[in-house]
């Protein structure tokens, strides 16, 4: 079983969609879907309650509502979504083929839903990947977006994700390529949300991703990084 996790905080606008994103896939295996809501103020909750989504509405936090939902989870396979992403009617197949070839988790390739040229354009020179076009998931380094999944087994041989503000994602996805066998699923794609870059600007968030992976690696407070980096709801 897997069991999907959906990473969610106040979104109300987006939890039916990604539900339906989720429940459209043509899987022969039997998965569940799970709110980590972390203790949302809006309608989030009330409506995955009405469409039969299991909650776990804990702490609030990516780390912390991650590691709770887990509590619940009755999968051996946990993948972790966010509200506004769209999916392939095979991805959840995707991960079983790789788990059976096996592998023990990884995450896939994106594409934004708007912009998605001007923003990757923009990352390559950035990061200066003139030569290099390799992204940070092509060397197993993941982020949230790019949909982490794991078998729970791992997961709990890796004591879960560290409980920060921010960054909890490429520290986690640092120790599971450290400890085991992951893989970039380039095919299907996961597509993600451009609104952050719309919202805030293409330059300074693309600027935000990589001086906050910088001041992270120089131990700067993830605290302080958080503030910092904001929210765009």
């Amino acid at each position: 079983m897997i069991s999907v996790i959906i990473v969610a905080h106040n979104e109300e606008a987006l939890i039916r969609s990604i539900i339906g994103e989720l429940r459209k896939q043509v899987f022969s295996g039997e998965y569940e879907i799970i709110l980590a809501a972390g203790n949302s103020s809006d309608k989030t909750v009330s409506i995955a309650v009405r469409e039969g989504i299991v909650i776990a509405n804990g702490r609030k936090g990516k780390a912390c509502q991650m590691n709770d939902a887990v509590k619940v989870a009755k999968g051996d396979v946990l993948f972790f979504v966010h509200a506004d992403m769209k999916f392939a009617e095979n991805t959840l197949s995707a991960i079983q083929q790789q788990l059976e070839d096996g592998y023990d988790g990884g995450g896939f390739a994106t594409v934004f839903d708007e912009c998605n040229d001007k923003i990757k354009n923009i990352g390559t020179w950035m990061n200066f990947r003139f030569f290099d076009k390799r992204e940070q998931s092509d060397k197993g380094i993941f982020y949230g977006d790019n949909g982490i999944f794991i078998r729970k087994s791992a997961f709990e041989i890796l004591e879960g994700f560290k409980e920060v503000a921010i960054m909890e994602d490429y520290d986690f996805s640092i120790k599971m390529r450290q400890r085991f066998k992951t893989i970039k699923i380039k095919e299907p794609v996961i597509i993600v949300s451009a609104r952050r870059h719309i919202k805030a600007g293409f330059y300074k968030t693309r600027f935000l991703w990589i001086a906050i992976r910088k001041l992270y690696h120089w131990g700067v407070s993830p605290d302080v990084l958080a503030n910092w980096y904001g929210d765009i709801r």
